[in-house]
């Protein structure tokens, strides 16, 4: 039985007459009388006494329809809720986002996709890079953002890059590192640092430090930069991170930018798998976070 029959056996029930149904059916009597007949005859029983004028239900027949019409009902809301989602109308959307892309471009993102899809639901969940990038390809995100240097080790994934900005070391206004020549590497590692973390190119350029300067780069490690800042604005500490997350407290002047001898640029990318690729409303999401 298909899901044609079921439409046709609840057309005739509700008509009462195989014209009517046809009508009702948008087909021609004889292809609905003929399709009865065919079921009829496969399923080895009677679905509908026929009269000249009129279709009464069999017992059969009745037990389809009565389980049929909430089927019906259920496909087709399917069918409507699929064509919304290929739409970029409706569905549910999962984000998986670090330490600094839940700062730039999430809120950003949000608020563009609401306007753009209010039938849209989106869950956004904060995982670090292993968990996030597993979770991505488990099928328990639809789409992380992260840095370039997770990006680069994801080749089998979709990559776009978002935005580019720099990394940024602050410390207070009265900081001595302030007012000096920009940081050599050593300098720089005699530094109590607040960060989330070392990145491998802000690694090689400071090369093999010794222990009590490794001590100083990993005085506060946080994956909250909340705490990074408020550590940065601590006598004698330095934060590092994009500039974007500092972007406040540089504008009102709570924290100033220490130069280093070297610049390091960030960029920001988001990841998705292939299958997922092909899904408008993730290239649609992609289009707003640019």
């Amino acid at each position: 039985m298909e899901l044609r029959h079921l439409e046709q056996i609840v057309a005739v029930c509700r008509s009462g007459s195989f014209s009517g149904a046809a009508k009702a059916l948008g087909i021609a009597q004889p292809t609905l009388s003929k399709s009865i007949s065919r079921l009829e005859a496969k399923l080895g029983v009677k679905l509908f006494e026929r009269t000249n004028a009129n279709a009464r239900p069999t017992v059969y027949a009745q037990f389809v329809a009565d389980h049929a019409a909430s089927l019906l009902q259920n496909v087709t809301a399917l069918s409507h809720e699929l064509e919304q989602m290929a739409k970029g109308e409706a569905g549910l959307l999962r984000i998986g986002v670090g330490p600094a892309t839940r700062l730039r471009p999430l809120p950003q993102l949000i608020r563009k996709a609401a306007e753009a899809f209010p039938q849209l639901q989106v869950v956004t969940r904060y995982a670090g890079p292993n968990l996030m990038m597993r979770a991505l390809r488990a099928g328990k995100f639809d789409l992380v953002f992260c840095h370039r240097e997770i990006a680069a080790s994801q080749q089998d994934l979709i990559r776009i890059k978002i935005f580019e900005d720099r990394y940024v070391v602050v410390g207070r206004p009265d900081h001595p590192a302030c007012s000096g020549t920009p940081l050599s590497a050593e300098e720089f590692s005699r530094l109590p640092l607040a960060s989330a973390g070392i990145t491998p190119d802000f690694g090689a350029w400071l090369g093999r430090p010794e222990e009590y300067q490794k001590r100083k780069l990993e005085a506060f490690l946080s994956d909250d930069y909340d705490l990074i800042k408020q550590m940065a604005m601590t006598p004698g500490y330095v934060g590092r991170g994009p500039r974007f997350v500092f972007e406040q407290e540089l504008k009102h002047g709570d924290l100033v930018e220490i130069p280093l001898q070297q610049d390091f640029q960030y960029e920001c990318w988001m990841l998705t798998t292939s299958a997922l690729w092909r899904s408008p409303i993730v290239k649609a999401i992609a289009g707003l976070a640019k």
